[in-house]
């Protein structure tokens, strides 16, 4: 079974706008831009929860355990920003040294370009967990720069 996503104009419209505001929001101040994104995180759980259940007129455990997921989003967005950052830390780190050994080991030849990339994305985890927020100031502007070539194209159609 194959899935396949299809972006029409709308979501479209409003991929590229949620890119340009989380991207401006990162450049801004991550820790900001983590903690709305858990508020807004909590408020879709909450309403995932409950829509089945008004719907069915019943109450289940799937929808119980959303909305006690999106409750606590809602009341304590910056410990788990924080633990977001410490997961995306460790995650960056192991896959960076991954890459580049795996770029070192490559078969015939070790590819160079793959090393500095893998050494750069474990240099961003580190610098994540020495609180340097240039990783997520680099994440902002990636985010703001799809966002106006999203844009571009919306406009060309």
């Amino acid at each position: 079974m194959e899935v396949y996503y299809v972006q029409n104009k709308t979501s479209m419209i409003i991929n590229t706008i949620l890119m340009v505001v989380v991207g401006v929001l990162f450049i801004i101040n991550k820790d900001l831009a983590l903690e709305l994104g858990f508020i807004v995180a909590g408020i879709c759980l909450i309403i995932a929860g409950l829509i089945p259940m008004i719907m069915a007129k019943r109450a289940d455990a799937m929808g119980i355990i959303l909305i006690i997921m999106g409750v606590v989003l809602l009341l304590v967005p910056n410990l788990m920003a924080d633990i977001t950052t410490v997961i995306i830390g460790v995650v960056a780190i192991v896959v960076g040294a991954l890459i580049a050994f795996g770029g070192a080991k490559a078969e015939g030849s070790p590819s160079a370009f793959t090393i500095v990339v893998g050494v750069l994305i474990a240099l961003a985890g580190i610098l994540i967990f020495m609180g340097n927020d240039i990783a997520f100031l680099i994440f902002g502007v990636m985010l703001v720069v799809a966002g106006v070539v999203n844009l571009i194209t919306l406009l060309k159609k």
